[in-house]
């Protein structure tokens, strides 16, 4: 039952890449936008989670603030998915115009960290097209990409065709350590979204407002390595356009004077591109995906 289940998901897919290769992309963005006021509105999706979400993290907005935020989420997330679609058909040049750097070669931070040599961990979420972010930047910088295998086996073979055809290299999430310290040694840049409930073995920093349990992964490869982190976020524009924005994260070992133990460094990396993380969401909260349980695991008393 199943298989067969996974089967219809896969051909309903499939019929968004035959529309999403064959509309006009104005029609696409308006066809994705209307199936995510769909799920918001109609089949309600976890809906209450995204509001619960939005209303812990924006205590000052009424519920109909609150509301147009989910829905737009939800527009966003339905535009992201089919333009993620068609994305094998865009030319190298189609790309350019949908997506670009929003700061001069010489001021961006990739270029900072590919000087360093040694390679970077490029911290994202799940917010506006990380997808097309990830394939702008493919085109420029030596890049891969850690890779949750989706449940639907048929889905998930979809994406990693997408991905392969886009150039964009995959190191599976069974494989990540030994992956991604070769990737670094080998001077290329790691692309991670993070921005997910890391059950019990996470460690828990304050996110919009709340603890919430987040992978240690990312600042365990920065102190094993020295590798610099960079966070990047793509901004909708209008037109179906895209800009990236992109940072250094810094942090300070040495904070009080005193010296930080390894855990007390692992929860100051994390907290520091976890704030700005947290600073994009809230200056673009409909950019982000509210609808994932992100603080489905709790604090216990004694923490973390």
């Amino acid at each position: 039952m199943r298989r067969f289940k996974h089967w219809l998901e896969y051909q309903g897919v499939r019929f968004l890449c035959f529309l999403a290769h064959r509309l006009p992309y104005s029609w696409i963005l308006a066809l994705g936008a209307a199936l995510g006021k769909f799920t918001f509105s109609i089949l309600r999706i976890r809906r209450r989670v995204a509001l619960e979400n939005l209303s812990q993290a924006f205590p000052e907005k009424s519920t109909a603030e609150l509301k147009q935020v989910a829905r737009r989420s939800y527009e966003n997330f339905g535009m992201m998915m089919l333009e993620y679609l068609r994305l094998p058909k865009l030319s190298e040049s189609e790309l350019h115009q949908r997506i670009s750097f929003s700061m001069p070669k010489e001021h961006n931070p990739y270029e900072q960290a590919l000087a360093l040599g040694k390679g970077a961990i490029c911290m994202t979420g799940h917010f506006g097209n990380w997808e097309y972010m990830g394939a702008l930047v493919a085109l420029n910088y030596p890049m891969v990409y850690l890779y949750q295998e989706q449940n639907n086996p048929y889905v998930d073979a979809l994406i990693r065709d997408i991905r392969t055809r886009m150039r964009m290299p995959t190191i599976p999430r069974g494989a990540a350590l030994r992956g991604i310290l070769k990737a670094l040694r080998e001077k290329k840049f790691v692309a991670i979204l993070a921005d997910q409930d890391a059950g019990s073995n996470g460690l828990f920093v304050n996110f919009l407002g709340r603890p919430a349990s987040t992978g240690r992964g990312p600042a365990a490869f920065v102190l094993k390595t020295a590798a610099p982190i960079v966070f990047c976020a793509a901004v909708r524009q209008p037109g179906g356009r895209h800009r990236v924005e992109a940072e250094l994260v810094t942090f300070d070992f040495s904070q009080n004077g005193a010296v930080p133990s390894e855990e007390e460094k692992l929860r100051l990396i994390t907290e520091a591109w976890t704030k700005v993380l947290e600073k994009y969401i809230r200056q673009y909260p409909d950019h982000w995906f509210w609808m994932h349980r992100r603080w489905k695991t709790k604090q216990v008393a004694s923490g973390k």
